[in-house]
């Protein structure tokens, strides 16, 4: 039980946390391994120095002990006991000494003269010459000067390593003590095992280079840790914004998290897309719906219409003496043929979707609705940009239709810069689609209309029926295009048509 609830309490924790904790105990183990050697290694050292510290205590305060009762039977004042006496008394008491400890070597200095007696040797030894010799104790000398001192001053026995890296010697250095004077400092030294010190060396080297290792490893697992988790928030900041925005888009990251986005992101692309399809499902079968019942309405009106007209024909005939009538006929027939207008957009809106399909240009459509259209712009002092691709395919399509689509934007646009501006129309082909678009710099369309703007009967103009853009969405898409709008409040709208090459 309480090893499930360390389990699902670490599975409840962040990304970050269970990282750090995976990596604390993968790091756990060489750190407490390189700690018991650590700590074994000084174990065994103390263990090695403290037995040669034994050992050659006991020899130092053996051969000090007896050469003090030697001195003390002499019954001679520490103020006046000579050099050569103290160095030959040294010399007698140790020499038994030497065959039965050999590698450990024996030394006396006297404060008095600065001088020291050598007795015995470290290495595997021969016979030296007299100048050897001397060089010999001069060398010890310089080496051991400093621990005689202190053991001088302090009087009292201290243990030492002196030498070079590569010929350490371990010291036992003992004051000689007459009438509470002293006369002398004794000393002996064993000459440690070059594998000792140099496996020591190499093993403390091989310390710090593991510490430095596992640093490194820290610090690059650490830094592994931090772009992990930053990548991981960054999806996750990503995808709660894709929540409320389904377009979106994931940022672009390296490795296995940018794959995660890059898949994400596709994922979002065609949920989008099946968004915009089934809005365009929903469209069309609301356009459907009410095509049907727009062109049944003005079947019904169309006739009474019919009526109204023919006897107003016969009003003008029969009543043109009287005075005044002219002026009520002339008012019957402006809305007569307002009304009659309205219908035929109903019809067109509602009409079955038929098309006269024939090989067109788009550059040439445009340019023929901008010709007609010229008047209207430059009332409306409208500047117009062409840029126009010249090799663009032709396609197969109702040219009318299309006019009347190009006529129903551009008149939009024209009406929307109540002060003039500039429109400007742009064709270009890619691999299977001929992309139109027209741009004005009006006052824009707000973000609440810009989902309308395609509903039928939806207008924002005082005279307008709604039906311009109903028409001209429902045109492009019997073409087996699409038709799109962006929009920015006092900066401009525009259009984009997308046809397909082949029909």
């Amino acid at each position: 039980m309480l090893h499930k609830r360390f389990l699902l309490s670490f599975k409840g924790k962040s990304l970050t946390n269970q990282l750090v904790v995976v990596f604390a105990v993968i790091m756990l183990v060489p750190l407490l391994a390189l700690m018991y050697d650590i700590f074994f290694a000084s174990q065994t050292n103390q263990v090695i120095f403290f037995d040669k510290e034994q050992r050659l205590a006991a020899l130092v305060k053996s051969t000090n002990q007896q050469l003090t009762m030697n001195l003390e039977s002499l019954d001679i004042d520490s103020q006046k006991i000579s050099s050569i006496l103290l160095h030959n008394e040294f010399t007698r008491v140790v020499e038994p000494y030497i065959p039965s400890n050999s590698g450990i070597r024996f030394g006396l200095y006297v404060p008095q003269s600065d001088k020291i007696t050598v007795l015995g040797f470290l290495h595997n030894y021969r016979n030296l010459s007299p100048e050897e010799e001397i060089q010999r104790e001069k060398e010890i000398f310089a080496n051991t000067k400093s621990g005689l001192v202190a053991a001088e001053m302090g009087k009292e026995p201290l243990f030492r390593i002196s030498g070079s890296f590569d010929d350490q010697v371990v010291e036992y250095i003992c004051p000689v003590i007459l009438k509470g004077k002293v006369v002398a400092v004794m000393w002996a030294g064993e000459r440690l095992n070059p594998f000792f010190y140099q496996s020591s060396f190499y093993r403390k080297l091989l310390r710090y280079v593991t510490l430095g290792v596992l640093a490194l490893v820290m610090f690059a697992a650490l830094r592994t840790i931090r772009n992990i988790t930053t990548g991981v928030d960054r999806l996750k900041h990503g995808l709660h914004r894709m929540e409320c925005d389904i377009h979106y888009a994931l940022p672009e990251m390296s490795g296995e998290l940018g794959q995660v986005a890059q898949a994400v992101n596709r994922m979002a692309e065609s949920l989008s897309e099946k968004e915009r399809l089934e809005d365009q499902l929903r469209q069309s079968e609301h356009l459907i719906a009410l095509g049907r019942l727009a062109t049944g309405v003005a079947h019904e009106l169309r006739n009474p219409i019919g009526i109204i007209k023919t006897l107003v024909e016969l009003m003008k005939q029969e009543y043109s003496q009287m005075t005044g009538i002219e002026e009520y006929t002339k008012a019957i027939d402006e809305q007569v043929d307002r009304q009659d207008m309205v219908i035929q957009e109903l019809l067109d809106f509602g009409r079955p979707t038929k098309v006269a399909i024939k090989e067109c240009s788009i550059n040439d459509l445009i340019m023929g609705v901008l010709s007609f259209s010229a008047a209207m712009l430059r009332k409306q002092k409208v500047r117009v940009h062409l840029q126009l691709e010249n090799s663009l395919s032709k396609i197969l399509a109702d040219t009318e239709k299309l006019k009347q689509v190009f006529v129903n934007i551009i008149v939009n646009a024209a009406e929307a810069m109540l002060s003039g501006g500039d429109l400007t129309i742009a064709t270009k082909q890619t691999e299977d689609m001929i992309i139109i678009s027209l741009t004005d710099t009006g006052e824009g369309i707000p973000e609440d209309d810009m989902q309308r703007i395609f509903d039928p009967f939806y207008t924002t103009k005082e005279a307008g029926t709604g039906l311009g853009l109903s028409i001209s969405y429902q045109s492009i898409k019997l073409h087996g295009g699409i038709i799109e709008v962006e929009s920015t409040l006092n900066e401009g709208t525009t259009f984009t048509i997308k046809l397909p090459v082949t029909t």
